[in-house]
Formats: structure tokens, sequence, C-alpha cells
């Protein structure tokens, strides 16, 4: 049923919810929920507008170390592509929120850019990521 439920264009919040509390949660399924859950299936974030020259904060330095230290017992993280990932991501929402980077943030990206794979793309980590600090994290970030 979670699987019918996870194909459909729009899916059902309380249903996907019911069923992952009563049968748990594949792990080919882990990305797609994370997106019905959150409310963001479906959506793109046009992360390519961004040049290069664009990418660059005051506190470039602090996104910077606190992604190298991000979750290091984890081999996938220690990869340059990843650690690559992490700061242009984390770099692209605070331009966006026009907020100055706050130290953690990166900890709240790590599982959500985990889930990336063939199915769970860049445009979607961001997007999981944007809505989960604004849900939990409302008035963390002005």
């Amino acid at each position: 049923e979670l699987y019918e439920e996870c194909a459909k264009n729009q899916p059902n919040m309380e249903v996907v919810r019911d069923l992952c509390r009563s049968h748990g949660i594949p792990m080919d399924l882990r990305g797609r929920v994370w997106q019905i859950l959150l409310g963001v299936v479906n959506k793109k974030a046009n992360l390519q507008a961004w040049a290069e020259d664009d990418l660059v904060l005051e506190d470039q330095q602090i996104i910077r170390a606190d992604v190298n230290r991000t979750r290091q017992s984890i081999d996938k993280f220690k990869t340059e592509k990843v650690q690559k990932d992490m700061e242009v991501l984390l770099t692209i929402y605070c331009k966006r929120r026009s907020v100055k980077y706050t130290q953690g943030l990166n900890e709240l990206l790590a599982p959500v850019l985990d889930l990336e794979g063939e199915q769970f793309d860049m445009s979607a980590v961001f997007n999981c990521f944007y809505a989960i600090v604004q849900r939990f994290l409302p008035n963390t970030l002005r």
C-alpha cells in the first residue's frame, strides 16, 4: 500500500504517515516519504541559477570548516563531491533567505543529503532541507 500511495502524483500525506507508522519505511522509499511528509513532493529548486561567483558569503570559511567536520566517521561525507554539494546547498540556502550561516545547519542537511540517489536529486535534497528548517526552526534564522 505504501508503494502505491507514494507512486501517486499527489500522495495523501495522512495515508503515507499512517502506513509508515504501522509498517515502517523501506530504504528505497525514504527519500520519497521525506518529500511527501515535508510537503515538497514534485517541487523543483532551481539550483542552476546561481553562478559560482554568487556562491560566496562573508562567513564562507565557517561553512567550509563545518562541512569538513560533518559526519567524518561516514565515508560518503569525506568525499570531495559531497563536501562541495553541502557547501553549495548551505550557501544557496543562506543567500535565498538573506541570513547569516548558523553553525549546525550542516548537521540538519546531512541526513537529507544522505538520501541523495537516483530518485532523490540535489533539488529534492535542497527542498527537504529548506522545509525542515522552515517547519522546525522557523524563528532561528532571521
